[in-house]
């Protein structure tokens, strides 16, 4: 073998190898399908409950569905602001998970660090305002449940009032 062909076969072989399938290629994509189908059970109990309580809501592009209740003042915090505000989160079978009992600002916590479909929410609503939205898991606490309060894969129902940032 001369070689060109030596040098050519060394580099193909490997590449080769590498990009050949695996087992754990289709097991990767069993468990895309398996989020996938999540996704659409998920968003299709959330329709239903939507039915079930005669609601009218908007749905953005990340999942979430919301009714804004009050848009408050002309300003709207960001990510990185501190929120007060004050809430109730429920389950689908209008179960009460916690509450705020009052204004909370979650000892300073910025919104960034907030479940996704707070930051995307509150972001919708200025200081004063009130929003009601129905958040899949993957927008809340995803696979992994909060003590004994919050199941893994809850569908959280959230009435939120921004109250004040800073």
């Amino acid at each position: 073998m001369n070689a060109f062909l030596r040098a050519t076969f060394c580099f193909l072989l490997p590449v080769f190898l590498l990009t050949a399938c695996t087992k754990d290629e289709y097991s990767n994509a069993d468990a895309y399908n398996d989020v996938e189908r999540s996704i659409v059970q998920q968003d299709s109990l959330i329709q239903k409950y939507i039915s079930n309580h005669n609601l009218t809501m908007e749905h953005d592009f990340s999942g979430l569905y919301f009714n804004i209740e009050d848009p408050g003042d002309s300003t709207r915090a960001n990510l990185n602001s501190v929120v007060t505000i004050n809430y109730t989160r429920a389950n689908l079978n209008d179960s009460l998970l916690d509450a705020s009992f009052g204004d909370t600002d979650f000892d300073g916590r910025a919104l960034k660090d907030h479940i996704v479909g707070w930051q995307l929410g509150l972001q919708k609503i200025g200081r004063g305002g009130k929003i009601f939205m129905i958040i899949p898991s993957r927008l809340a606490f995803g696979n992994v449940p909060v003590g004994n309060i919050i199941p893994a894969n809850t569908i959280l129902v959230c009435n939120v009032e921004l109250i004040d940032f800073k």
